[in-house]
């Protein structure tokens, strides 16, 4: 199952399952899912605060509810929410700087507590700031999103430490395929692992549906039209990373090369690096991202595809002993 299909499936179960799987999988209280969204943007440009409401088994936009944005405490605006359960308020900061809010929905008309005010943070940069865009499954979470949906993910070794070294010279965007109706345990989970601070951006549902490569890129170009110094570009899947380099961004790509499989699972990683451009960085921990970054370390995708065909070639001898060890394939 691929992490797209894993995430549709998850998002059916909690979806169709009540408010116990609700809970577990989302992080809600009851049958009620409320979330607020990061912005990033520059100074004198407006960015809409945006909170929205799903609730019910179906987790359906909820019409009809007053949001109230705190900042600092005092009441900074009130929005309803729309036919989708979005309420949306406008904000234009003046100067650099990160900009706390508070969502809180109001009880009127609620069948149970309310959920907590959820936060939101507008990251405002100069235009020529330097950024590092950086996903999260198997790049800073060791494993899978479904571990993190059941509360065992653990951080991938080293990407706190790499990341904060990162932070000093870049602003640390968080952008990731998951939905974002799991704003709030990816916020959480970055928290509680002490991950730099910075946006984290999440795709809607429908960008979602469109493929991690494809929503990366169309992300990065809405952001390229306010930035000009999006530097860095981290991740684990093959369209994320030429997406990353069509941009112009430098590229890392994460690979977890897994140990004892198949030959023809080692053949099919090199072929699938085949597609991205050489100047792509092909790793396989945070060590080497950060020799990439900071070291001079060059990590060319045709090394890594010498390695997985040496790989394929001990697979093979290792099922059949007795056969001719074939010469590697050329990347």
């Amino acid at each position: 199952m691929t992490r797209r299909s894993a995430i549709a499936a998850f998002l059916c179960a909690a979806a169709m399952s009540g408010c116990g799987a609700q809970e577990l999988l989302l992080g809600t209280k009851g049958s009620v899912l409320f979330t607020a969204m990061d912005a990033l943007t520059t100074p004198g440009e407006p960015v809409e605060l945006r909170a929205q409401l799903r609730a019910g088994d179906l987790l359906r936009g909820r019409p009809g509810y007053a949001v109230r944005f705190y900042r600092g405490g005092k009441l900074f605006k009130v929005a309803e929410t729309d036919d989708d359960g979005v309420a949306a308020v406008a904000f234009t900061p003046t100067a650099p700087g990160d900009f706390a809010f508070e969502a809180a929905l109001a009880p009127l008309g609620l069948a149970e507590e309310p959920p907590a005010p959820r936060k939101l943070t507008v990251a405002c940069r100069a235009p020529e700031t330097p950024i590092a865009v950086v996903d999260l499954d198997k790049t800073v979470v060791a494993t899978g999103f479904h571990t993190v949906l059941v509360g065992s993910a653990e951080p991938m070794a080293r990407s706190q430490e790499v990341l904060r070294r990162l932070s000093k010279t870049h602003t640390v965007v968080y952008l990731t395929h998951r939905p974002d109706y799991f704003s709030i345990k990816s916020k959480a989970w970055l928290a509680e692992h002490g991950y730099p601070p910075g946006p984290l951006l999440l795709s809607t549902l429908g960008g979602f549906l469109k493929g991690s490569g494809a929503f990366k890129s169309e992300q990065l170009a809405e952001l390229q039209k306010q930035f000009r110094k999006i530097e860095i570009g981290i991740g684990d899947k093959v369209s994320d990373a030429e997406a990353y380099h069509e941009r112009g961004l430098k590229s890392f790509l994460i690979l977890q090369v897994p140990a004892g499989a198949e030959d023809t699972v080692y053949d099919a990683l090199a072929d699938e690096l085949e597609a991205l451009d050489a100047s792509v960085q092909v790793v396989t921990d945070w060590t080497q991202v950060e020799r990439g970054l900071f070291g001079g370390g060059a990590f060319g995708r045709a090394a890594m595809q010498k390695r997985l065909r040496a790989l394929a070639a001990e697979a093979r001898a290792t099922a059949d002993p007795g056969a001719k060890k074939p010469a590697p394939k050329q990347p």
